[in-house]
Formats: C-alpha cells, structure tokens, sequence
C-alpha cells in the first residue's frame, strides 16, 4: 500500500507489534528503555551524525503509526513527514546529586511520560555533569517499535567499535523544515484507501484460514496439540498467586546492579542449567525475601513472564530487524524454597516444562488471528494476559565487546522493560563486557523500598554461588 503524501510504502503493524501499541495507555505504558554510562560527553556534532546513521540503517526511527479512519483497517507505519530529530535528541545538564543513583531518579520521570503518539516513538536524552567527567545517554523506545533483541538493532547502528573510527558511514539527510505539515488528503480518499486495505487484509487472512484448514485435515493429530494450548493458556489466565499486588500507580523508580559475568557463567556451568534457569533462581529468592520482609508468607508462587526471542543467533545483533519476533512463557515460580539448589532443580524442571507446552509457542499465531478481531478484542486479551502477571524477567542477548557513542567509551549499559498491572517491578538483563547489567523498573505504589530488593538481589546470588561451591563474588563497585 502506498502513502501518497511521501510516495513511500506504508506497512502494517504485526500482530505482536499491535499488541503493544492498542494495550499502550498512561496506566499501562509498554515503554523499553536503556540507559547507557559513557566516559565523558560526547561530541555534539559525531553524536548527531550516529543517530543520522541510525537512522538511515533503522527507517523505523523516522516512522510513526496511523491508524485508520473509524479503525476500518489495521495500523500503518509510515514516515513522519514533520520529522524533527532535535525534538527526540536533547541535551540535559545535571543538578543535585551526580552519582548513578541520581542519574537513575533523573531519567525516572521520563520513562513514565507518555509518548507523542503522532510522532517516532522514541526519545534520547543526554545527561552530562556525571561524577569524574562522565556522561550518560537515555533512550527510551515504544515496545510496538521493537522488542529487545530488536533494539539490538539500533544499539549496533548508533554506536562503534572504535573511539575513533577511520571510516564513519554516511548518514541520510534529514529535512532542514522543521513541524511543516504536508496538505493531508480528504477524508474521502482516506476512507477509501482504508477500506482496499480492509479488503486486502481479509483476503490474506482468507488465505491463511484456508491453510490452517487443509494443514488440519493433512495432520489432524494436531488437534490435540492446539486444544491443550488453549487450555494451558487459560490454567495461566486463572492462576492467582494470592500475594495481594493489587496496587498499581504511575510513579516509577528506576536503578540497576551488575553481576560479574564471569561468575554468572562459573555458575551456570556449575548447576548444569541455562542462563535463564540460573537467573530464574535468583529472581525468585530475591521475591521471596521480598515477601517474608512484608509478612506475605502464605504466598508459595508468583506467575513470571519470561519473554523467549524466536530470531535465530546470526540476527541477533548486526543482522537484527526492530518489530517484535518473541513469545512469552507464563512460569509459576516458587518463592519458599528453603535451599537454593533445591529451587533451582524445581525451577529448571518448570522452565522445561514450559517450553514444551504447546502454549509458549502459540503467542504469534494468536496475536496475528486477534488482530483482524478488532481493538477491543486484542487489548481485552493482553489485559487478562498481563492482570495474571505477578512479575516479569527479560534477558536480552547483549553485546560483549566494547562500544563508542561519538568519541565516549560505553561503561555501562542498563536496561529496562514495562511492569505488568498487577507486577511490583520488572527485572531486565543486558550482558555487556564483563558484566551482567541488572535494570530495576519498579512501581513505587507496591515497592517503595526497590533498594531494598536490590541488595535482595546480590544476596540471593551470593547464596547460590555459595551453594554452588563456587564461593561468594566480591561486592560490586560503583559505575558512574
């Protein structure tokens, strides 16, 4: 389909991508962000050229998201013609306090603030004034925009491997005009536009119903498979932890902590599980202290959304594309297990179990069959998705080898997801270096005391290393 005030091919959200956009309100806002600590300021001219070439490597940047007259079709994403990138690039200095913990209550505020959905949903903001010369970067993504191994994407394309590299890439020309509105067509030609597309739309779908059928009728031992999905599905949808996170405010806080990486893979090693598995466990100690300390000893489990990317390795990094490409799988984690190794055990067998439920891999095919049902449908679904969610762990590949953003040195990459309704915080992990960067994002209506969890964190993670044999890793030092 053609965009004809810009000539320029306009697509339709996915199904996963339309989620996050319809489910998105000042309550339940689908905001990622990362918060990046840089050796000093970087210069203003390289700074404007990187985001120039990201740009130029990742048109989604530059795009934003229509929705059709009387919601006659699905969502487009097509260029803004207003584009003004001063307006998503900015320049803070800091005031008050100048560590990372100050750093974090500054860019607090700015995660919370809605997007302005008529533009690009994306906002980076520089801070300088860091203590010892240091600077930071915050960017800040809509989740219809891209997942977190999408933005992956964007990472690789706004920063180097080098400080300075010999030869930078060309960046696209922006338009010089800033906020011009272009003549929009009338009322009557969008109507029309909407409904060849509305029609489009149930043609593809035509199609892939028909598929589904005679792919039935080919294979019907599939049936069972898809009737225990549905019914997986909906055992998470009923499930109530009973721990009495039924708060929910706007206020949100924001910090991190790092794990040395070394350790974490010693560990992993030493457990005979995965990544997740072994962060899983930790997660789920720090809750359950969390817990104790609030006297909600009844509760046994919390559902945990664990987000589980369906790229393959190679297009994890250079080769990724922003969108959505991910399922989720909904794992009731116990929080009273006394000894760590026996949690472990129990939580591995559960993670296992889970991947080998039907469910985890149905999230697209449902989300791209709710799409074509209507707003209300979809956004109704991801409310009773997400109102059974009690806590949410992401773990993005990240980027081992270090990086520049025009001239500084990336020291630290913090990330961070959305909570869920009824969810105290989120927990996001980045690996980076030599470190596993820790992002917190916690709702201050049900968890004031975030540092508190924090340090629950380090302990629950000292206590299974120590389980382990691996011993005790030494406290973390400051960065920023």
């Amino acid at each position: 389909m053609e965009d004809h005030s810009t000539g320029e091919a306009r697509v339709r959200l996915s199904g996963e991508d339309l989620t996050f956009w319809w489910l998105d309100s000042p309550m339940q806002p689908t905001t990622m962000a990362m918060c990046l600590v840089l050796d000093r300021s970087p210069e203003d001219r390289r700074l404007r050229h990187a985001f120039e070439r990201a740009i130029a490597a990742v048109p989604r940047l530059r795009q934003r998201v229509v929705d059709a007259p009387l919601d006659i079709t699905l969502p487009h994403w097509e260029l803004d013609p207003t584009f003004d990138l001063d307006y998503h690039l900015r320049r803070h200095a800091l005031s008050g306090e100048h560590d990372l913990e100050g750093l974090f209550r500054h860019i607090s505020p700015t995660y919370e603030t809605p997007f302005d959905r008529s533009r690009p949903l994306w906002e980076a903001r520089v801070y300088d004034g860091l203590a010892g010369g240091r600077a930071a970067l915050f960017f800040k993504l809509h989740h219809a925009v891209a997942d977190g191994v999408g933005g992956n994407a964007i990472f690789a394309a706004l920063t180097d491997w080098e400080r300075e590299p010999r030869d930078e890439p060309p960046a696209v020309t922006l338009p010089a005009e800033k906020g011009h509105w272009p003549e929009p067509p009338s009322l009557v030609a969008r109507l029309a536009d909407a409904v060849r597309d509305r029609i489009e739309v149930e043609i593809e779908r035509a199609r892939a119903v028909g598929s589904v059928l005679l792919d039935t009728a080919m294979h019907p031992e599939r049936i069972p498979q898809a009737l225990a999905a549905l019914r997986s599905l909906a055992d998470a949808l009923r499930f109530d932890s009973g721990s009495g996170l039924q708060g929910f405010g706007r206020a949100r806080r924001l910090t991190g902590l790092t794990l040395p990486f070394a350790t974490v893979r010693e560990l992993k090693r030493a457990l005979g599980g995965t990544m997740i598995d072994t962060v899983l466990t930790v997660m789920a100690r720090a809750m359950g202290a969390w817990h104790a300390a609030h006297g909600l000893h009844a509760v046994r489990e919390l559902m945990t959304l664990v987000p589980v990317n369906l790229r393959k390795p190679e297009e994890w990094v250079d080769r990724a594309h922003v969108g959505n490409v991910a399922t989720g799988l909904l794992v009731p984690l116990p929080i009273t297990i006394a000894d760590p190794l026996d949690a472990f055990r129990e939580i591995r067998r559960r993670v296992e179990e889970k991947k080998a439920d039907p469910a985890s891999g149905a999230t697209p095919m449902l989300t791209e069959i709710l799409s074509v049902l209507g707003r209300q449908l979809v956004t109704w679904m991801g409310e009773a998705t997400f109102g059974s969610v009690n806590f949410i762990v992401t773990n993005v590949p990240g980027i081992l080898a270090t990086r520049y953003l025009a001239g500084a040195e990336i020291e630290a990459a913090y990330p961070f997801a959305p909570v869920a309704v009824r969810s105290p915080a989120s927990v996001a992990l980045y690996g980076y270096r030599d470190r596993l960067f820790i992002g917190l994002d916690a709702d201050l209506a049900t968890m004031h005391d975030v540092d508190d969890f924090k340090q629950m964190i380090r302990d629950a993670f000292g206590e299974l290393a120590q389980a382990a044999g691996i011993g005790r890793p030494e406290p973390e030092a400051a960065t920023g």
